[in-house]
């Protein structure tokens, strides 16, 4: 851990003290507050949390240098992003955001733009040879839950805000932030342009450029994340289906590649497709393309970002063929070090969330997850401060440790997944930890929210809350145990003390020693590569659970997949017509009623 970094679960002490000392010298205060709460940002996350907040009755002012619609990425949910937007939804009274958390409801009620996502692909390549299709992996979405999404940003964010209107929150456009000033009775917000805005407390949802992260010098220099990535990225229009530019039956997975997120791996890097137009239904044509690079391996030539794309998907004969007639609809954009994070993230009468707290990288789809985690710990506490006019940063301190937490586990999980890129053993073996890892906090996240439903007894939530810094991973010791066995494995290799290959066989020979790893699932044999849930395998889970499994993993495992599976037919959770048309509309003759006619 970085030098400067702070202890988990504690703001800086002084820095706090420091703030709160200059406030209290300040010779007079500019004014009574006009907002409760002024969110910086008007992405997905900020006007969520607004909309949180002011459906609660909170005065909100939302702040944003640009204006919508506008493009954005981080466009693919994953199944526990899903369940905590309904947590969400369900904890602070706001349903529409219920409708971000299946594919149906999304095209029903927010944008036929967006694409569906049934899979998490993934297809391993070398330089200059065809992609063996013995070295693929997929994590099919279960479809006894429900269907993810591939969102069109520039869609769902202008939504978004929209709902945070309807709630009660303002919102100034075109209102770039310079600075910040905080006394004893609140936060002086000053923009570039225009009149100073008085609030109690200032949230800062904009993302790497943060003004608050600016002002009181948080950022890490260097940051103490380990993991090393840059990117180029864009959305394209003429990407073919992945499936169509093979031989039909090739791979045999359950579902097919383009209704997914597919990530092309190599070594020293990924690529993500992610189609919107994947379904029959579709109004839109594009599809968003992302390389992400560790540039210690892969450096920045000296051509421009499509012709560098373009060069690399060249020395891949099973790449480069979903990309020929492809063209950009938006010029490319070119990164540097995406990695960043800040030593402190809560202070007095302030807090960085998510994105301008930290990043990583794209890999896993866990940004919204992230940002829905922050959401939902920080909405009541500062609900429960203004009622109280306390803002005193220990009431908050629990928001910098889950930060801070998911900073670090994300982190980990992206750089010993790049490492594993190094070979396929290793990669297939790593794969299987990460959905183990995906598989236990779901069910994490599917008992705590049936439970809530219940009787919203916030109670419920606290098992939940105590283990949301760590992933989600279960408070369970040898769960823990085999996570950190495996990562010491794989950063021995990254460090040039272990070779893939052997530590691939030690990570599956972990995992065939766990009594409670879900055997149905197949997750030790390296010749399985497709983690599907069917009904059989569901079944087969359901009665190890009860009769073989350690008693605290056979309960969570039994009750994550009963107690949602009651709540998957009630009308208030699932739109079971809307998911039957989307079943119909492929079909040959009958379907042709339920799609969307083709511009003329």
């Amino acid at each position: 851990m970085h030098q400067d970094q702070p202890k988990k679960g504690a703001a800086n002490g002084a820095a706090a003290k420091s703030e709160q000392s200059s406030a209290k010298k300040t010779a007079s205060a500019p004014g009574k507050p006009q907002y409760d709460v002024a969110v910086l940002g008007s992405g997905l996350a900020g006007s969520t949390l607004a909309a949180c907040l002011a459906r609660n009755g909170a005065k909100v002012l939302i702040l944003d240098a640009g204006t919508h619609p506008r493009f954005a990425i981080g466009e693919s949910t994953i199944p526990y992003t899903s369940m905590m937007m309904r947590l969400v939804s369900e904890r602070y009274g706001v349903p529409e955001i219920k409708w971000l958390t299946t594919f149906e409801a999304v095209q029903a009620k927010i944008s036929t733009n967006s694409g569906v996502k049934r899979n998490f692909g993934f297809l391993y390549h070398r330089e200059g040879r065809r992609q063996d299709p013995r070295e693929t992996n997929m994590f099919p979405i279960p479809k006894i839950t429900h269907t993810e999404n591939h969102f069109f940003r520039q869609d769902t964010d202008a939504w978004m805000l929209g709902v945070a209107l309807k709630y009660g929150a303002q919102v100034k456009q075109q209102t770039k932030i310079t600075d910040v000033d905080i006394d004893d009775d609140g936060v002086t917000v000053i923009p570039e342009n225009g009149e100073t805005i008085r609030v109690k407390f200032v949230v800062d949802a904009s993302g790497f450029r943060s003004p608050l992260a600016r002002k009181f010098g948080v950022r890490e220099e260097p940051s103490r994340l380990r993991h090393h990535s840059r990117s180029l990225f864009t959305h394209m229009v003429g990407v073919k289906p992945y499936e169509d530019t093979m031989p039909k039956g090739l791979h045999q997975n359950p579902s097919p590649w383009s209704e997914g997120t597919l990530h092309h791996m190599f070594d020293g890097g990924w690529m993500w497709v992610i189609p919107f137009d994947n379904h029959a239904r579709s109004t839109s044509p594009l599809c968003s393309v992302g390389l992400n690079l560790d540039p210690r391996v892969h450096p920045v030539p000296d051509c421009s970002p499509e012709e560098e794309f373009r060069r690399f998907i060249a020395k891949f004969p099973d790449i480069a063929p979903q990309f020929e007639g492809a063209t950009a609809v938006r010029d490319w954009v070119r990164t540097g070090r995406l990695q960043y994070s800040s030593k402190q993230t809560i202070g007095y009468r302030w807090c960085l969330t998510s994105h301008a707290a930290g990043f990583v990288d794209a890999l896993f789809s866990r940004g919204l997850s992230n940002s829905m985690e922050i959401i939902h710990a920080l909405g009541w506490r500062l609900l429960d401060a203004i009622r109280e006019d306390d803002f005193s940063v220990e009431r908050f301190k629990y928001v910098q440790e889950l930060e801070q937490g998911l900073l670090d586990f994300n982190d980990d999980l992206v750089a010993n997944s790049y490492t594993s890129f190094k070979s396929f053993p290793l990669w297939n073996a790593w794969f299987r930890v990460w959905s183990l890892g995906q598989i236990l906090a779901t069910f994490e996240i599917n008992r705590a929210y049936a439970q809530y439903l219940d009787n919203h007894d916030p109670a419920v939530l606290e098992r939940l809350e105590r283990q949301a810094p760590d992933g989600a991973i279960p408070d369970y010791r040898p769960a823990r145990e085999l996570l950190r066995k495996v990562s010491d494995l794989t950063r021995a290799v990254q460090n040039g003390k272990a070779e893939p290959d052997t530590a691939a066989d030690e990570i599956l020979t972990v995992l065939r020693a766990a009594d409670f790893v879900p055997p149905a699932f197949g997750l030790a044999d390296p010749n399985n590569h497709w983690t599907d849930a069917s009904t059989f395998k569901i079944l087969s889970t359901l009665n190890w659970a009860k009769k073989k499994a350690p008693k605290e993993m056979g309960d969570l495992v039994y009750e994550g997949l009963t107690l949602f599976i009651r709540k998957r037919f009630d009308r208030e959770e699932f739109n079971l017509k809307e998911e039957l048309i989307h079943t119909i509309a492929p079909w040959p003759v009958i379907g042709k009623r339920f799609r969307v006619p083709a511009p003329e």
